[in-house]
């Protein structure tokens, strides 16, 4: 039977509930529902009974009387008050939303429902990331720029966390690409229930616009010294698609098994257009891949694994951090605002002012198409012998460039 509780009534049932050994609850005339259940070993615990607006009986602990973080009874009161009236009107249930909590960092703990679990399904099989060529580019990308909530649980997390993350990125450009990667990734998950809807609401920190960058004789007169002198990997690289006008992802890839040194060819298994090209080696791209070849106990070359990476870090992982060794080597060259990408037109540029055919820049380059599908088709076979030779005027060129410099 209710009765008005007062804090004085509440030590004293304490004290004989203690006595007694037996649980005991005291309900509150002062405020409907509103109940404190006291045990033999001390414990005393506000809850609230009542109906929610299905008429369902619910109970809902509010939290214990007194002591450090406990509450007391005008706190309680306050408490029943103000949560019956949220269960009344359809307001959330705070059990419900407990538990879904508990769930949810269950789940991020065994890496589900997390983004980093979101990117495994959206590349599982039959899934969108399945079919697409540039999946693990887009997947490193993302990986990079948002490393620190590949964890976090996709329920939990919001949109400003991205927006953040992505603008305060040190490159800007970077940031930009891995949101607009990100961005479908977000509104398949929330189409199909994955994360809350808004994620997909994030908007790159840049605007990227069409690229027309190219070095200069002058800037690349700087900066070929440094690829060569440079101690890590990643000069080699950059050298390596300048000589071959390839892609970023495709030299970073590119495994000893794709490479004939006796033929001076390269064969990349998979392009962006979707189909394998074989690249011309230069005798300059051919010398520096030999250079590369890892060495006996006599210092002599020896015969590499065929599935080992020509340009990869000292534990032979891919290479990774490529903006942050990109500033350095344009640090040492004291060149600078140039990407990855911008060799690749550079060379493209050098080959059409040495007089190349566009047709065969476009081959070198490895574009969908030159000039129509059929050409496309016919052009790969007919011009090999055409982009080997203008792929090594464009090593030949780049020797005088850099034996004309300044010392």
């Amino acid at each position: 039977m209710p009765v008005n509780l007062t804090e004085g009534a509440i030590v004293k049932a304490a004290r004989e509930v203690t006595a007694d050994k037996k649980r005991r609850d005291l309900s509150d005339a002062g405020c409907a529902g509103l109940r404190i259940r006291l045990t033999p070993k001390g414990a005393a615990t506000w809850v609230l009974a009542c109906r929610d607006r299905e008429g369902r009986m619910r109970r809902f602990v509010l939290g214990q009387y007194q002591g450090k973080t406990g509450m007391g009874l005008a706190a309680a009161r306050a408490a029943a008050k103000k949560l019956h009236v949220k269960i009344k009107t359809g307001g959330p249930d705070p059990i419900a939303e407990k538990r879904k909590a508990l769930a949810i960092g269950k789940d991020a703990k065994e890496g589900i429902g997390t983004l980093a679990g979101l990117l495994d399904l959206y590349q599982g099989k039959g899934k969108p990331g399945a079919t697409l060529r540039s999946w693990k580019q887009q997947r490193q990308s993302i990986e990079h720029v948002f490393s620190k909530h590949l964890n976090r649980p996709l329920a939990t997390m919001a949109v400003t966390d991205l927006r953040v993350t992505a603008s305060e990125h040190e490159a800007r450009y970077s940031a930009a690409l891995a949101v607009r990667c990100l961005r479908p990734i977000l509104k398949w998950a929330a189409d199909h229930g994955y994360a809350p809807a808004g994620l997909a609401d994030i908007k790159p920190p840049a605007t990227v616009g069409r690229r027309k960058r190219f070095l200069s004789r002058d800037e690349l007169a700087a900066l070929l010294p440094a690829l060569r002198a440079s101690r890590r990997p990643y000069g080699a690289a950059l050298l390596f698609m300048l000589l071959t006008l390839t892609r970023r992802q495709e030299t970073a890839m590119v495994r000893w098994r794709h490479i004939n040194l006796e033929a001076r060819t390269w064969t990349i298994p998979e392009t962006k257009n979707g189909e394998p090209h074989t690249v011309p080696l230069s005798q300059q791209a051919l010398d520096l891949l030999r250079s590369r070849l890892p060495t006996g106990d006599d210092g002599k070359p020896i015969t590499p694994d065929p599935d080992a990476l020509v340009f990869a870090t000292s534990t032979g992982a891919p290479l990774g951090n490529w903006d942050r060794e990109t500033k350095a080597i344009q640090e040492a060259s004291k060149t600078a605002d140039w990407t990855r990408h911008d060799l690749r037109r550079t060379g493209a540029t050098m080959l059409g002012e040495m007089g190349e055919m566009p047709d065969i820049v476009e081959a070198a380059l490895n574009h969908v198409a030159i000039h129509s599908a059929l050409a496309a088709t016919y052009n790969r076979s007919r011009y090999r012998p055409q982009v080997a030779s203008a792929l090594q005027r464009l090593a030949d060129a780049l020797d005088e460039t850099e034996a004309a410099a300044p010392k």
